[in-house]
């Protein structure tokens, strides 16, 4: 009976063993990464090192704090088709965590700069943060890692491009296809081909100008012959700079990651949310604090699901404005919307009509006195001789305040003119 038992238990054994290495070469194969990888002793060291229970625990317990926003990426990497491994890029950059830390600084679940944020089209201003909405950024930073994939023709590569930029990647890859053509190739040291592309690596080390002669490097060099991989990357680094060594880690470890979460360690990485998200309509100018009374939700916890908008009320650049709320609270908004908005928007207007009123009011009430305070003039002929200093002095008063209460602006009078003179 007990060597039944035994023989059954190595057969689950082998069979559980067979499905993790399956899985974990597929986390390889989804990366564009040679699946000889796996045995990489620094790759080994940080999965080894993030299996530990204690990593686990600490991980799983900011999937579990952080499921809503969890839940959002992983939406969004399914629905974009993109690579599974993309979930853990929030882990790493912000503990899924959607803060801003100061004006130039990232922000956001996935950590985007504001000059990114141009580039991908998120507003970013005195009233709305886009990096902090959590749909529209997540969308984002999609379409930013397909954009890098589109170019590098692979994901880890996109992902590299992601967390230490382009240019920094593409070198580094240009810089390693030539190293490893010319190991393979000694006797092409000094050919035309090769010392062109020697110079096109040193004018972008220089100027960083060139981007799409490196371009041509790797392609010419490092895809065409197709045997540059990751593993050569790693293996050389340290002796050539290709790529910060950080960099490096950071896909290790996302690597890492994606194989713990296949071998369903991670136990909160399917926690629901409280809720799920909708987008909605509201009107420009509204209290958040009245969007919050209308569908009966705590405003703080309102708050932490529009971070994005930064004032107590949205703006009042645009009609209508997205903002969001939880699912089960769409037909009470729909219900209540219109009571929240007429009241408001008929007195942002009455306001705005009153401070014009008023301006206008004021204005008036200006011009009235400066009429009513001015004396009536003395009306003097200009005669030959006269200038505007002697007629000045005559009347005891300054010269330049008897030109500008006749409007002149040079020195000329003509006889027989008629100047009015305010004493």
């Amino acid at each position: 009976m007990n060597k039944i038992f035994f023989i059954i238990l190595i057969l689950i054994n082998n069979l559980l063993a067979n499905f993790t290495e399956e899985t974990d070469l597929k986390v390889l194969k989804d990366l564009d990464i040679e699946t000889s990888f796996i045995n990489e002793p620094s790759f080994q060291s940080i999965l080894k090192e993030y299996s530990s229970n204690q990593n686990i625990t600490y991980y799983n317990n900011i999937l579990k704090k952080s499921s809503l926003n969890a839940q959002i990426v992983r939406e969004e990497i399914e629905n974009e088709n993109l690579p599974q491994s993309v979930f853990f890029i929030p882990m790493l950059e912000s503990s899924f965590s959607n803060q801003i830390n100061g004006k130039k600084n990232p922000a956001g679940i996935w950590q985007i700069m504001p000059q990114t944020a141009t580039n991908l089209k998120l507003r970013n201003d005195e009233f709305i943060d886009e990096r902090l909405d959590l749909v529209k950024s997540t969308t984002a930073a999609s379409s930013y890692l397909k954009r890098y994939y589109k170019k590098l023709d692979k994901w880890y590569l996109a992902l590299l491009a992601y967390n230490c930029g382009e240019g920094r990647v593409i070198y580094g890859m240009a810089k390693a296809s030539l190293d490893k053509y010319l190991e393979e190739n000694p006797s092409k040291s000094e050919d035309s081909t090769i010392r062109i592309y020697k110079n096109y690596l040193a004018e972008y080390k220089k100027n960083k100008s060139g981007l799409s002669d490196l371009y041509e490097i790797y392609n010419q060099l490092g895809k065409r012959n197709g045997n540059l991989g990751f593993s050569y990357i790693v293996k050389n680094n340290k002796a050539n700079d290709y790529i910060p060594d950080s960099s490096l880690v950071y896909i290790q470890k996302i690597i890492a990651f994606s194989m713990i979460a296949n071998r369903d360690l991670f136990k909160s990485i399917d926690k629901k949310s409280k809720y799920q998200l909708e987008k909605v309509k509201a009107h420009k100018g509204l209290q958040l604090k009245s969007l919050a009374n209308i569908i009966g939700m705590n405003y703080n916890e309102f708050r932490s699901i529009n971070k994005h908008i930064k004032k107590e009320a949205l703006p009042t650049d645009s009609k209508l404005y997205n903002i969001y709320i939880p699912h089960d609270k769409v037909e009470i908004y729909n219900q209540k919307i219109m009571m929240v908005k007429a009241p408001v928007v008929n007195e942002v207007k009455k306001e705005v009509k009153t401070n014009v009123t008023t301006k206008e009011k004021q204005k008036k009430e200006q011009q009235t006195k400066k009429v009513t305070t001015k004396k009536e003039p003395i009306i003097y002929s200009v005669k030959k001789g006269d200038s505007f200093l002697s007629i000045a002095k005559k009347y005891n008063i300054d010269a330049k305040k008897l030109k500008a209460d006749n409007n002149k602006k040079s020195n000329l009078i003509k006889v027989g003119e008629k100047i009015e003179i305010y004493k």
